[in-house]
């Protein structure tokens, strides 16, 4: 079935009081025969900083691609903001303007400079003035510390600063949620702590985040829920220092001996 993209408009405002602003229900995602996510139970409060760890081929990237719809779940519900946005009649590319997303790949075009990375959707899909978009574009250039960098194409840009583009461009949109898809994992280790450092200045601010990450310290450091993974399920789950410190399942703990 198509979605409707007029059926359902998107609700402006804020969470509705007591609502999270992410609930996962009962979320399945089959690719084939292959049962990669299995009855996922899940809430975000705004304001949270939710890190996944688990081990590769756990189910976790495939968890960030069903916040957003970028994978639709087999099953279950995703809401957000209140709103059942696995509801066919949704437009799902209005919601995603409230959704951020970064990726491994810093998914940016190499005909563009940083600023124009970051304008193109701000003039592309919030139709926003030239002049007011190329304002916001500097304003979150500056934001990750490469204002002096607004007119450098990616390819003349380390991999460190290309993923600061990337998440600028995702802030530039206001989302209301940004998600983090192991985003330090092709860079060079050099390059690693200049990301993170982008990520736990925006943790301080209160910006919602879901974050897949392989940095245990990290995770334990910036993180205020974590969840850990195996085989398409939550095995754990809790305050990262208390996760870290006293894991109660041996799966866990066995992740953790491997990874600290």
């Amino acid at each position: 079935m198509s979605r409707d993209a007029h059926a359902l408009a998107w609700p402006a405002g804020p969470v509705p009081a007591g609502a999270p602003l992410i609930r996962l229900e009962g979320i399945h995602k089959w690719f084939g025969d292959l049962h990669v996510l299995r009855g996922i139970d899940l809430d975000l409060a705004q304001g949270q900083v939710l890190v996944v760890i688990g081990t590769s081929g756990s189910g976790k990237s495939t968890l960030l691609r069903c916040i957003d719809m970028l994978e639709e779940p087999s099953a279950g519900r995703v809401w957000f903001k209140g709103r059942d946005i696995t509801d066919v009649r949704v437009n799902l590319n209005e919601v995603r303007t409230h959704m951020g997303i970064v990726f491994q790949a810093f998914n940016l075009f190499p005909h563009k400079t940083a600023l124009g990375n970051i304008t193109l959707a701000l003039e592309k899909v919030l139709h926003m003035p030239r002049a007011q978009a190329r304002e916001r574009a500097m304003e979150e250039l500056a934001h990750v510390g490469l204002s002096h960098k607004a007119d450098n194409h990616p390819g003349q840009l380390s991999g460190g600063q290309q993923q600061r583009v990337a998440i600028a461009r995702a802030l530039a949109m206001r989302p209301d949620l940004i998600l983090f898809d192991e985003v330090t994992s092709a860079l060079d280790p050099k390059l690693v702590a200049e990301v993170l450092e982008v990520m736990k200045r925006l943790a301080s601010e209160g910006t919602t985040m879901v974050v897949v990450t392989h940095e245990m310290a990290f995770a334990r450091e910036v993180g205020t829920h974590l969840v850990f993974m195996d085989e398409g399920v939550i095995v754990e789950q809790g305050e990262p220092k208390v996760v870290f410190d006293d894991p109660q399942d041996e799966r866990t703990r066995r992740f953790l001996s491997q990874v600290l």
